[in-house]
């Protein structure tokens, strides 16, 4: 005991700084002591108050980061962490689990919820996914995985690569879907394929797929060019709304957010509408 007490002595940080910043340092620290978060201000200015040692230390490199945070922490943690305004000393994963403990979400402002009830036409669909998707492969080719899988990944063990949850993510939904040979699928949002082509590779069913991002079918047609499935696989550079034939099964995956509270209905009925008795 004693040895931990030396290593916290030897990390206690001097008590400084101006009024104002200890006022607006304060509000944060204490709701986060009892998480044992410690928040360190550009001169080693902390007001740290739990017993106990920090489990992970913030370094907050300037008054307007500090500033942001007290505003909109949710957004600015993530984007001082990532310019260098703030840094993080232990693990990231546990300081993350504590904020959010601290910190659960909050309810969303009337004029937030205003645009989850908007009209989804298929021409504002279209022009969301042409300016978020269609910024190019070579963009996106940089930070996913080989893929270019991007959403949903399944630990079934936590010791997983993220590049092996994805993969255990799709088998998990083909074992739930009860896949059999032959039987036809069709996809709603189909990102670059990796789902489609995983299905028609390893349960051999036909495929269709439908998304409206020119980028992505462009991707996807070529990989089921390079692995020999044009004839199991058929991705439609189309509104999921628009699916005209009759399916044995429906699948899609992560499509709730892009399609809006207000329209959940509405992909109800298209599903309704498409899958056999």
């Amino acid at each position: 005991m004693k040895a931990n007490t030396d290593v916290w002595s030897t990390q206690e940080p001097k008590l400084g700084g101006s009024f104002v910043d200890r006022w607006m340092l304060g509000p944060l620290q204490r709701q986060l002591d009892a998480a044992r978060i410690r928040l360190v201000l550009w001169d080693g200015t902390s007001l740290y108050g739990a017993a106990d040692p920090p489990k992970a230390t913030v370094e907050i490199h300037d008054r307007a980061t500090l500033a942001r945070l007290l505003r909109r922490r949710e957004l600015e943690f993530g984007e001082g962490y990532s310019s260098g305004r703030l840094t993080v000393q232990g693990n990231l994963v546990t300081l993350l689990e504590g904020i959010y403990r601290t910190f659960p979400p909050r309810p969303a402002r009337w004029y937030s919820r205003l645009s989850t009830w908007r009209r989804n036409t298929l021409d504002r669909a279209r022009h969301d996914v042409h300016r978020h998707y269609d910024l190019g492969n070579d963009f996106y080719r940089l930070w996913l995985d080989e893929e270019m899988l991007y959403t949903c990944a399944y630990f079934a063990d936590p010791e997983m690569s993220l590049e092996a949850a994805q993969q255990a993510k799709m088998r998990h939904i083909c074992e739930k879907l009860n896949l059999q040979p032959d039987e036809r699928v069709v996809e709603a949002g189909c990102g670059w394929g990796s789902f489609a082509l995983y299905m028609a590779r390893h349960y051999g069913v036909r495929v269709t797929a439908y998304n409206i991002s020119h980028e992505q079918i462009l991707y996807a047609r070529q990989r089921a060019r390079d692995l020999g499935l044009e004839d199991r696989v058929t991705f439609v550079e189309d509104d999921y709304r628009r699916i005209a034939d009759r399916y044995d099964v429906f699948a899609s995956i992560g499509m709730l957010e892009h399609v809006g509270l207000a329209q959940l209905s509405a992909m109800g009925h298209v599903m309704n509408r498409v899958l056999d008795p």
